[in-house]
Parts: C-alpha cells; sequence; structure tokens
C-alpha cells in the first residue's frame, strides 16, 4: 500500500473504524501483525471471510474508541485503541 492510503486508513481507526488487512482472492499468505500495528490482519483468510468475521466482531466488541482528533491521537487514545484492536485481533487469530 502506498504511504497516503495507510495514512488514511490511520485517520479511519482513529476515528473509530476497524481496518482488516488481507489479501484478495486467494489468500495464502500469513499477515504479520507487528507490522500492521492499527490494523487486524485476517492472515490466510479471504476477503469474503474477513469481512464476515469482521462484521461478527463489530457486533460483538462494537466500534473502536474515536480519538478526540483522529489526526492527532493522544497516548492514552492510542493506547485504548490498540487494547480494543487486541480484542479483534485475538477473534482473528483464532480464525
Amino acid at each position: 500500500m502506498s504511504e497516503s492510503v495507510d495514512a488514511a486508513l490511520r485517520l479511519a481507526v482513529f476515528a473509530g473504524l476497524p481496518v482488516v488487512k488481507t489479501g484478495r482472492g486467494n489468500a495464502d499468505g500469513v499477515g504479520e501483525h507487528r507490522y500492521n500495528p492499527l490494523a487486524i490482519t485476517a492472515g490466510n483468510l479471504t476477503a469474503s471471510k474477513a469481512r464476515l468475521l469482521l462484521m461478527a466482531c463489530l457486533l460483538r466488541f462494537g466500534s473502536l474508541p474515536a480519538a478526540q482528533d483522529p489526526a492527532a491521537p493522544t497516548p492514552d487514545e492510542i493506547r485504548g485503541t490498540r487494547r480494543a484492536l487486541d480484542a479483534y485481533q485475538e477473534v482473528f487469530d483464532r480464525h
């Protein structure tokens, strides 16, 4: 992804929208969470399966905590978002 796309996705995350990164079609590679600390990595799930799992997670956990200013989140807001993302990531890691 380009830097501008990553910047837009970061803004979305701090606005309360969880972002899942996955391959399209036959996704046989495993995503590394350490390279995407502000995104949920879908591992070897297809985009369709990841979308369904994201919908289930949204129903279970709700949206992410939104930062007061999504373009400049505070350290506490970043920690809160990462904690919320950990719950999502745990579900994705089990599937």
